[in-house]
């Protein structure tokens, strides 16, 4: 990658050389300005300067105004003194992105907007317009062409190489529109300040300067607090897409591609703190999740252990700023950071770092937007954390932690509806019940049976094939149903599992005697199957056989056997 972008830059730099300075040459000597007031030169590119330095954005793209100081500065001196200003515009420009890669950048658009200057003063001539002329209609037209010459043939440059356009996507009407409103809005205050400068001096810049950049900063200060209601709105709405979600893994995939995408950054790391440990979770690169091999870090180490340890969030502006005491290795093109704790009850349950490759790539504003977005991200985990406890109270037995009664009855009307429609061929239900099991409370009281049960709960939850499904029925019952077992199949199975407890000894906690103590038993089921479709239609039948069989097939037969149903 760095040797990728040397070549870049060396590339860039020679055709700079080729095109910049040797047409500036030429500018200087084919087309030698006129006399020069140094001082309107001065201003002229310091106001250039402060211009583009201040530049707005609008959805993500700068919004350029310094033609208004560059065409009159050519209507007075020519193209060489408009092209020098231009020169330092470009200049400026870079300078308030803060580009890491501002060598490639600076000589690559120095080169575009000399081509530019270039063209726009030969649409002037060609449109019959003169330097220094007074005559209002001819130099407004020529002016005209110029300003539209130097628009249409920018976007058509840079917009391939997105330099401008962070984003070279395609124009919306509506900027289109700003576009032109723009063009007629630069070409009233040029013509004004060229006429200005001819009338007064140097109080033009006075009498057009202060409104123009007093008017900048109102319309700055507006578009902030516009920026800021958009991300407001758009937290908002991130915020309602997340408690819509009750999957842990979902909600964390969302809030990390959203928080990026929101603040326009290449890349998120959500870390989750377990034991004072900071672990990665989730590593976003330029819109894709990728796999990592990150070091865990502890409190105070690297940026995120930094974040944990002071409890608060931090603010990097730049590369140099945390590359010193970072553990993992960081991408190379990553500059500006900024890093949030995630709490819970006023404890760090997470940790999210932001990253861009722009230097100075976030404020205030924006930290109180992404603690906000932290605030609805927590909300949203615990959300789905307390619905998931819900649905497992619901559907589990408190003791054994297998499926209860009710779920079973639901998961078997549905395989049954299946069988029904045709497609599902065979289902099996296979009832288990423990013998004698009173005994095993009378001997070993109830904290011993429990014992037993939550035993042989883990064994059969082990033993459950794939796509089945096992639960307590009730009391010592436990049931298994199996989607495309036939009866033959599920007889088999059935044996091979009565066989394995008979063989199994539990151990329990006997609590009769006059100290606890830790004894081993031995107990042994009956087992009853019964299948659709040759058995029964209806689920509730398809239990009632299976327990039929149980009790009629093989508790009357002695017990400790599997017995089918027949009808």
């Amino acid at each position: 990658m760095m040797g990728k972008t040397r070549k870049s830059i060396v590339k860039s730099f020679f055709v700079w050389l080729l095109i910049v300075p040797v047409g500036s040459i030429y500018l200087y000597t084919a087309h030698p300005p006129p006399d020069l007031d140094r001082m309107a030169v001065f201003l002229f590119a310091a106001l250039g300067f402060l211009t583009i330095y201040s530049t707005m954005d609008h959805r993500g793209r700068p919004v350029f105004l310094v033609l208004w100081l560059t065409i009159p500065a050519f209507l007075l001196y020519g193209v060489f003194v408009e092209m020098v200003i231009m020169q330092l515009a470009v200049l400026a420009f870079l300078l308030s992105e803060n580009s890491r890669s501002i060598w490639y950048v600076l000589f690559f658009n120095s080169t575009i907007v000399f081509l530019l200057s270039i063209s726009a003063a030969i649409a002037f001539h060609l449109a019959g317009g003169q330097i220094g002329a007074e005559a209002f209609w001819p130099t407004a037209f020529a002016v005209l062409a110029y300003q539209l010459t130097h628009t249409v043939l920018k976007e058509v440059l840079l917009r391939p190489f997105g330099f401008l356009q962070k984003d070279p996507r395609s124009f919306s009407d509506l900027e289109r529109i700003l576009i032109i409103a723009r063009t007629f809005v630069i070409i009233p205050l040029a013509l004004s300040l060229f006429y200005l400068i001819q009338s007064v001096g140097w109080g033009a810049f006075f009498l057009l300067g202060m409104p123009f950049f007093l008017i900048m900063i109102v319309i700055r200060l507006y578009t902030d607090r516009e920026k800021s209601n958009y991300y407001l709105r758009q937290s908002g709405m991130i915020g309602r897409e997340l408690s819509d979600l009750l999957d842990e893994n979902e909600i964390m995939d969302r809030f990390v591609e959203k928080a990026a995408d929101l603040f326009k950054m290449e890349y998120a790391i959500l870390f989750d703190h377990q034991k004072n440990w900071l672990k990665v979770e989730r590593y976003f690169d330029h819109s894709r999740y990728i796999q990592v091999d990150f070091v865990p870090l502890a409190s105070g180490e690297g940026i995120a252990g930094r974040v944990l340890k002071k409890d608060k969030p931090v603010i990097y502006r730049s590369r140099d700023e945390w590359n010193y005491f970072t553990i993992n290795r960081a991408p190379a093109d990553m500059e500006s950071m900024i890093g949030v704790p995630i709490k819970r009850n006023r404890q760090t349950e997470a940790v999210l770092l932001l990253a861009a490759k722009k230097k100075r790539a976030f404020n205030e504003n924006q930290l109180k937007i992404l603690d906000l977005l932290c605030s609805y991200f927590t909300v949203s985990i615990e959300k789905a954390r307390y619905m998931q406890d819900a649905k497992l109270v619901g559907e589990r037995c408190v003791l054994t932690k297998l499926y209860n009664y009710r779920y079973l009855e639901e998961c078997l009307d549905r395989e049954m509806q299946r069988v029904n429609d045709g497609s599902l061929a065979a289902l099996s239900v296979i009832m288990l019940d423990i013998d004698h099991f009173k005994k095993v409370n009378d001997t070993h009281g109830h904290q011993g049976g429990n014992d037993i049960l939550c035993a042989l709960a883990e064994m059969l939850k082990a033993r459950t094939p794939e796509g089945c499904t096992v639960g307590r029925y009730g009391g010592e019952e436990f049931v298994f149903i199996m989607p495309g077992w036939t009866q033959d199949d599920a007889y088999q199975f059935a044996e091979n599992l009565r066989t394995e407890v008979a063989g199994h000894v539990f151990r329990l906690q006997s609590d009769l005697g006059e100290e606890e103590m830790q004894v081993e038993a031995q107990v042994t089921v009956s087992i009853g199957v019964s299948s659709a479709p040759e058995d029964a239609d209806e689920a509730i039948a398809l239990l009632r056989n299976a327990d039929r069989a149980l009790y009629i097939g093989a508790k009357q037969a002695g017990r400790n056997r599997v017995a089918a149903y027949r009808k």
